[in-house]
């Protein structure tokens, strides 16, 4: 159990810090100019076709030191330099793999237009260099060229503290080569090297038992173990100390696995981390280069051109592969093929003898071969390499298969990442990727699909004073339903009864509604794993409780592995056990056990079995059994308190709800749709009301967002006239219907009179449309017109 912890804890420190090492040079982001010099942004870059790439270009948006212009370095093309003083369109987040996780940075798409107003550029950015990216675009343009003080290459000067870049991958590297590191240091230094005793081997595991060096008690465990052991040999391991005492390391194979997991993690984070550096530094000189010499001062050589086009990765993947190759072709190619004599054999490996095809000389090794259909003596077919791998031998088996399938995948990745490094590049290096007027943007990675264009005239980033407004409301409803994927109101309402005179089961988004919220999944599933998991204790306590009993010794079979990380320190273990009844009968059953003392296979106990149904088993006077029915009866209440809370919850809001509609109080208001704006078109939309002749919002709710092929953001208007209905006495509880069809709320009607709730949305508001947003204008678009 503590193995477990201790794992658990351990792997996500290695999350968190790994997270925390990654975002080291980036945060606190540049406070302003003339304070930490240069600062690069990891970005994708994709604009019109024309002046920009039509696809988009991964490399480094560098924001100088100064109120210059930005430039944009692919490593690739010539520098692009982005303007400032223009406007941001819009930001939108990426959403869903590969976007988000706990070891990806999330990502935003800003759309950005230049003070040319030529073309929207597409610039793909972390989440967290959003507001700082915003205000550097936006701010005031300083000179393009320098000054004779201060040349242009001046200003894109890279501070110490940013040289060093570890991308997630390599800090995720680093840190399990730290905790590979800890493990053998804690394993293999700190802990005890005795000599335990085998008393089972299964599977390339040996179960074993030692006296405990610390305090003298005996300890069992399973440690790994691959040769000719067997039971009663000794086995020299390494006893774990604190806080994992109890738990031991084999000797032999572990030290290598650990060292071979360290060597490759460890290379793995050091190079990742080396070459994302050295590409920064790479392409902020070349990006200097170019601002002090020109176009002319960046002609690179045939041979640098075609190295750009190789991405590190392609390099590390092509080296594996060719050295697979290699020992493919000493092997395969230049070898001979020779019967050897087998001399020994263990799990999956048999040591063979065989003579030198070239000299004569007796060579002995090691080949992968079934240890169960190859003994001692007997002669194996194998294959000696020439060369360098001289003296070695190679099984003709799966060997070949293996090999010659890790070398395909290797050279396969490094061509795929040469080919998508070609296309990006436009076919060739140094040339930019330009597509013609009428091409399309084929952007693979593109965020959500824009409906329209954001129609942001001039002086749209003067906001309105109050964020409350209903103009501004209004211009951040059409900023948000722009994201959506086709023009709003373009489907018509759904088709449901009249719910004032039907059923509700009739309704179509009720249903729906009261399986989404009155049936608890969870619960569900929690119920079905328990009963997979303890159903056989229950039919063995059913059996046992009263029936006549008998007891018979019987000898532990297999003792199963504990798979599930309570066991069997909370809930009971597993055990397979067999005996004799008094008649005779063999019976081979499972029994449930307590922790301590845990049986192992091999020994015999004393076992009580129902006489009718002799596979119902239990030790007497043994807890484990009784604890797993507490356990398991005990989530299983849960689970079924929790499924009835829901069933009677929903039922009640329900009633409520269709009270609501079918209620006889009822008033006028305006209103406008909110969409959400992480996910506009699925997540639940808000409705802002306005009573009549006024600008400012007396209540909202959330609203029931509908289906993929009814969504409510697809028919209903962005701004329009609703009817509240509402039973008398229950002024929370309010169903808008808008053109005779009723918007089911999520949420009860939250009165924006309370000073609590306006500061709430109105903080709401503000966090949803940044400053640096330039806002639909607020009249002139309707959410019913198409594209201007």
């Amino acid at each position: 159990m503590v193995g477990y912890l201790v794992f658990m804890v351990c792997s996500g420190l290695v999350v968190v810090l790994a997270n925390a090492l990654a975002d080291w040079r980036d945060r606190p982001l540049w406070p302003g100019p003339g304070h930490a010099g240069a600062l690069g942004i990891r970005a994708r870059l994709a604009g019109d076709g024309k002046s920009w790439p039509a696809r988009p270009v991964k490399g480094d948006l560098w924001v100088p030191d100064g109120d210059g212009p930005l430039h944009f370095v692919d490593g690739v093309h010539s520098p692009l330099p982005v303007a400032r003083g223009g406007r941001v369109l819009d930001t939108v987040p990426l959403r869903g793999f590969p976007h988000e996780g706990p070891l990806v940075v999330r990502q935003v798409t800003v759309l950005y237009e230049p003070p040319d107003g030529a073309a929207v550029l597409r610039l793909r950015v972390p989440e967290s260099a959003v507001p700082f990216l915003a205000g550097a675009l936006t701010g005031p343009a300083g000179p393009a060229a320098g000054s004779a003080a201060r040349p242009p290459h001046e200003a894109f000067r890279l501070s110490a503290r940013r040289v060093l870049r570890v991308p997630r991958p390599a800090a995720l590297a680093l840190m399990a080569a730290l905790l590979l590191g800890l493990f053998g240091l804690h394993t293999f230094v700190l802990g005890q090297s005795v000599t335990a005793e085998v008393t089972a081997k299964r599977d390339g595991v040996c179960s074993v038992r030692w006296q405990d060096p610390w305090n003298g008690g005996t300890r069992t465990a399973g440690v790994d173990c691959y040769g000719g052991e067997r039971a009663g040999d000794p086995l020299r391991i390494s006893a774990r100390p604190w806080p994992v005492r109890g738990e031991a390391a084999d000797l032999e194979d572990s030290p290598f696995m650990l060292m071979l997991g360290l060597v490759v993690t460890g290379t793995g984070g050091l190079v990742g981390t080396a070459a994302a550096s050295l590409g920064d530094v790479a392409r902020l000189r070349a990006l200097r280069r170019y601002l002090r010499d020109g176009p002319a001062g960046r002609e690179s050589s045939a041979l640098r051109r075609a190295a750009a086009m190789v991405p590190w990765w392609s390099v590390a993947a092509g080296v594996l592969g060719l050295a697979g190759a290699g020992v493919l072709l000493c092997a395969y190619g230049f070898g001979t093929t020779v019967r050897a004599t087998v001399t020994a054999t263990e799990e999956y490996v048999c040591r063979v003898s065989w003579p030198d095809p070239w000299d004569g000389t007796r060579q002995s090794a090691e080949v992968d071969c079934d240890d169960r259909a190859v003994e001692a003596s007997q002669s194996l077919e194998i294959t000696a390499p020439a060369g360098p791998l001289r003296g070695e031998a190679f099984d003709r088996g799966i060997t070949p298969w293996v090999l010659g399938g890790g070398t395909a995948v290797f050279l396969g990745l490094a061509a795929a990442g040469i080919a998508f490094r070609v296309r990006a590049a436009g076919g060739r290096s140094g040339v930019p990727s330009r597509s013609g007027p009428g091409a399309r943007d084929t952007d693979r990675d593109a965020p959500v699909p824009l409906g329209k264009p954001v129609p942001a005239p001039a002086g749209a980033e003067a906001r309105t004073e109050d964020v409350l407004d209903r103009a501004h409301l209004a211009a951040v409803s059409r900023w948000l339903a722009s994201r959506l994927s086709g023009s709003a109101a373009a489907r018509p309402g759904p088709r449901e009864p009249d719910i004032r005179s039907t059923g509700w089961w009739r309704s179509p988004r009720l249903r729906r509604q009261a399986l989404a919220s009155g049936v608890s999944w969870g619960a569900l599933l929690v119920l079905a794993v328990t009963a997979g998991l303890s159903g056989w204790w229950w039919v063995t306590a059913l059996r046992l409780w009263g029936s006549e009993t008998a007891t018979a010794r019987a000898a532990v079979t297999l003792r199963y592995d504990d798979g599930f990380p309570l066991s069997p320190w909370l809930v009971p273990g597993d055990a397979e056990v067999t005996f004799r009844t008094a008649d005779g009968r063999k019976v081979t059953t499972d029994l449930a056990y307590r922790d301590e003392p845990a049986p192992g296979e091999g020994d015999r106990l004393t076992v009580e079995y129902a006489v009718q149904s002799p596979s119902a088993v239990r030790v007497p006077g043994d807890p484990g059994l009784d604890r797993g029915l507490w356990i398991s009866g005990g989530g299983v209440a849960a689970a079924l308190i929790r499924v009835a809370w829901c069933g009677v919850f929903t039922a009640r809001v329900m009633r409520l709800v269709l009270a609501a509609a079918r209620g006889a109080e009822t008033r006028t208001a305006g209103y406008l749709l909110l969409p959400d704006p992480e996910d506009p078109a699925k997540a639940p939309p808000q409705l802002v009301f306005f009573a009549e002749g006024e600008n400012r919002p007396f209540a909202l709710l959330e609203a029931v967002p509908g289906t993929a092929r009814s969504r409510l953001v697809d028919w209903l208007p962005l701004e329009g006239t609703a009817e509240l209905r509402s039973v008398p006495g229950e002024s929370e509880t309010v169903v808008p219907w808008v053109g005779g069809c009723p918007v089911w709320p999520l949420s009860p009607l939250f009165d924006l009179s309370d000073p609590e709730e306006e500061r709430d949305f109105r903080e709401y508001v503000e966090d949803l449309a940044p400053p640096w947003i330039a806002l639909p204008r607020s009249q002139g678009l309707r959410e019913d017109e198409g594209t201007p």
